[in-house]
């Protein structure tokens, strides 16, 4: 044990350091070894100092810097790269900043007066470990007794893990419970130990609690006891008579900290001398009790972190369903619907308003679609500028996905006017936005990296839904979607198939349909049934007459003219003034 005194003009620190490598420095700690950073130095090094405590009340003092020395109180330096090894006490400068180190005052408690219990069985041990029956014990304790441990225990694991009342009460329960005159639960902090809650009688003076006991417990993970039966009784630490460790385990069965009782020369002699191995075992209780509390803190941080992560991109039932089983999120191929949308001529809106306004805007439609996206059961994928991605039939099965993905559409289009009409003045026009769908194989998984976590899919299914988005500007259609999403919906939704095109950077070409409703009036299945009809006939060749079919879907329109029909008798009419040699009737949507 280390005794520590960091000072400098702006800075004074004091701290006990237990056992192994310390460094100091500037900079933050570069691995596992504990360091004490001195920040209002400039003159310190990133990486300066480096001491270890050594046998014969000595200490080996390195130099981490690259180019400044430390100065020792015999005013001889240590070079960078150097190191010497030093007589305690020592004292040495760096910068502007002097470091003490003395050696702590002696353990009175040695190892070979420890007794020690049966290790504390945990996890699924519990389930195979041979058990003792309540009966086998006696009278003593008796069946009182037996109660009031168990609600004692109970009131522990109760308490809210992590808090001071938690520590506390576990402290408390050494005293009233196993009556020691003091317990104490202590944390531990790399390679020191930190007390964070006391119970019994005060501390007058000197160290709260035995290192050696404690190194003991770390190195066999057991609890450790002095008895009478040892003859150990101890009269130099402050009438401290005998001591009791327990290891407190986190989920990961990694000792983090200990509770921690002793018994004074001045107590009830009915007691004896020493520490019992029964007493001991219900410290253990208590340290398994805490053990419990802290591993149900984690798992409920942990459930909190993936709640919030999971309600970023989940609906609620999804998100519940996905907290109770993660392994839905590893990586799997699957048939999904996937939707891009975006804001239209969002560069040319970005020009005449302000960053924060832009910034507001954005907000509330991606508000508003991520909204009717997790109503709908789908997961908000991703963000990008003015565009979103939507996605159903992932990580849970959804049968009716493309239908789901469908209503969510028009969900967006219904809301949409709202929006429009309180930026109207703001914006000049309509607010408007483009939607595709389409439904394909997807590998699904964490898209991100182990460091940012981003669900979502991968592949050629959400390349197409990407480009048939775009494809919305062209066809003059703020909704389409794909044949393939078409063949999931039978007859539940109003669509018109606009054509079959070849998107940017798509070698296959795609059939393209509106999104019209999920019912539409009688006016509309005949104009729809009309432009079919038109479009067939232009597919087929037959260009004039595609141009006479095409004429009842225009007429009537003034002011409103359909855009597919009128870009269908333009195709039409080129073909009827310049009959192509070669004819295709796939549309190229490559803008």
């Amino acid at each position: 044990m280390l005794q520590i005194h960091v000072s400098n003009a702006r800075e004074r620190q004091q701290f006990e350091h237990a056992m192994g490598p310390l460094e100091f420095g500037r900079g933050p700690k570069r691995d596992a070894t504990p360091r004490c950073v001195i920040q209002d130095d400039l003159y310190v090094s990133k990486d300066h100092v480096r001491i270890e405590e050594m046998a014969a009340s000595r200490i080996r003092i390195e130099n981490l810097s690259q180019r400044n020395p430390i100065w020792l109180a015999d005013s001889t330096t240590i070079a960078p790269a150097g190191n010497r090894d030093v007589i305690l006490p020592a004292r040495l400068t760096v910068g502007e900043t002097v470091i003490a180190v003395d050696a702590g005052p002696e353990d009175p408690v040695k190892a070979e007066s420890l007794a020690t219990i049966a290790k504390p069985v945990r996890g699924s041990q519990l389930l195979t470990e041979s058990k003792t029956a309540l009966l086998r014990l006696g009278d003593a304790p008796n069946p009182e007794t037996l109660a009031h441990w168990f609600e004692t225990l109970i009131a522990v694991q109760r308490a809210a893990a992590g808090s001071p009342e938690f520590y506390q009460q576990t402290a408390q329960a050494v005293v009233d419970l196993v009556g020691l005159d003091r317990g104490l639960v202590v944390l531990r902090r790399v390679n020191n130990w930190e007390p964070v809650a006391r119970a019994g009688k005060t501390q007058v003076s000197g160290r709260e609690f035995s290192l050696t006991i404690l190194q003991q417990m770390i190195q066999e993970r057991r609890t450790f006891f002095q008895s009478a039966a040892s003859g150990s009784v101890i009269s130099s630490l402050q009438g401290i008579e005998a001591v009791v460790a327990s290891p407190i385990f986190d989920a990961q069965e990694q000792v983090v900290g200990a509770v921690y009782g002793s018994r004074t020369r001045f107590t009830d002699s009915t007691k004896g001398p020493g520490i019992g191995p029964l007493e001991a075992q219900v410290v253990q209780l208590l340290a398994s009790a805490a053990g419990a509390g802290l591993a149900r803190l984690e798992h409920e941080k942990e459930a909190s972190r993936l709640r919030v992560q999971f309600e970023q991109f989940f609906s609620p039932h999804l998100a519940r369903e996905l907290e109770r089983n993660p392994r839905m999120l590893e990586g799997q191929e699957r048939v999904v619907t996937i939707l891009f949308c975006d804001i239209r001529g969002f560069s040319r809106i970005a020009q005449q308003m302000s960053p924060k306004e832009i910034c507001q805007l954005v907000s509330e439609v991606m508000g508003m679609v991520t909204m009717q996206v997790r109503e709908h059961e789908g997961v908000a994928v991703d963000f990008a500028g003015d565009g979103q991605m939507g996605m159903w039939n992932a990580p849970a099965d959804q049968p009716d996905h493309a239908a789901l993905a469908c209503r969510a559409v028009l969900a967006i289009q219904a809301e949409l006017p709202k929006l429009s009409e309180a930026w109207q003045e703001r914006l000049g026009g309509p607010l408007e936005m483009g939607m595709g769908l389409n439904t394909g194989p997807a590998l699904v998984g964490n898209t991100g990296s182990q460091q940012k976590f981003k669900y979502g899919p991968l592949g050629h299914t959400v390349n197409v839904a990407s480009r048939v988005e775009g494809a919305t500007r062209q066809l003059g259609i703020p909704a389409l979607l794909t044949g393939s999403t078409r063949l999931l919906l039978g007859e539940r939704f109003a669509v018109r198939r606009l054509c079959k095109g070849r998107l940017v950077g798509i070698t296959d070409a795609v059939d393209l349909y509106e999104l019209h409703a999920e019912q539409a009036s009688p006016e509309w299945l005949a104009r729809r049934d009309a432009y079919e009809q038109a479009l067939s006939l232009y597919e087929a060749g037959e260009w004039g007459a595609s141009c006479r079919a095409i004429y009842p879907v225009l007429s009537g329109q003034e002011g409103r003219y359909d855009i597919p029909s009128l870009n269908l008798v333009i195709r039409a009419s080129e073909c009827l003034k310049l009959p192509p040699k070669t004819f295709d009737p796939i549309i190229e949507l490559t803008k």
